[in-house]
């Protein structure tokens, strides 16, 4: 697929904030699902040769605008930010599964950096099906909290924490999660995996339905290479699934997390 850059926002020295007009993408996608980005504005660049994975951190109430939230890490990321407004830009279909929309329920969401992207397209749906939304945002400093305007108007309360303490409550974004967690019905989360399995194990504990967006390194986005396999408990039985296909959304009470975790 294809569509036009409208913008791509440096945010501050980490994060950017690009927006992409398609209106085809726009109309087949749902919360959760991710797609495959050819992170370079010209062809004839063949370094990077993969296409990089990210999650759909929003979609315009009129859908035909999509955007994705990401941090600069590595060499796809860094050509990301080079791409000028106006470019024509290749991606991919959405892929994967999608997160459990609920009605009128009392939810917690739980990110920690920039795991923090897809969970905005999460809130905005909960929020259309008249759901009382919690948002616990963690970052490793303040430079890690961004786009909180926009997550203010998709929640009834939004929780902020920093292990600096900067900015918000100082500490692991799991802690005032846990002192809340009797007060909700359903639990979404999305960042790294020590926090994932911490949530999970938090929310079982306290017998409450919880799902993780997981984030595996994977080369094709088919689920033809193999490179993403997750694997999780079904019945007595411990099989693989892969992330790309089968996920990247996942029931967090049967996810094996000390192989997700190594």
């Amino acid at each position: 697929m294809k569509g036009i850059v409208l913008k791509n926002i440096k945010l501050n020295d980490k994060y950017y904030h690009m927006i992409i007009n398609s209106k085809e993408f726009c109309l087949k996608v749902s919360a959760g699902q991710f797609f495959m980005i050819q992170p370079k504005e010209f062809d004839y660049i063949y370094d990077p040769l993969l296409r990089r994975p990210f999650g759909v951190c929003d979609i315009d109430d009129n859908k035909e605008n999509f955007s994705l939230l990401y941090m600069v890490v590595g060499k796809g990321t860094k050509l990301l930010t080079t791409i000028r407004e106006g470019v024509e830009i290749d991606f991919s279909q959405p892929i994967g599964n999608s997160f459990t929309i609920l009605k009128n329920k009392k939810v917690a969401i739980v990110g920690g950096g920039i795991g923090i992207a897809p969970l905005f397209f999460l809130a905005k749906e909960l929020k259309k099906n008249s759901c009382d939304v919690t948002i616990y945002f963690g970052g490793q400093s303040s430079e890690d909290i961004v786009f909180t305007d926009e997550f203010s108007k998709y929640s009834d309360r939004l929780v902020i924490t920093t292990n600096d303490g900067s900015v918000g409550i100082k500490g692991f974004v799991t802690k005032p999660f846990e002192d809340d967690i009797e007060n909700f019905d359903f639990v979404y989360s999305c960042g790294p995996k020590k926090m994932l399995e911490a949530v999970s194990k938090i929310s079982v504990e306290h017998s409450k339905p919880v799902e993780v967006s997981l984030d595996e390194r994977m080369a094709c986005g088919l689920g033809a290479c193999l490179g993403c396999i997750v694997y999780v408990r079904e019945g007595g039985d411990v099989v693989q699934k892969r992330c790309c296909v089968e996920g990247p959304i996942f029931d967090g009470s049967k996810v094996l997390w000390e192989s997700v975790c190594r």
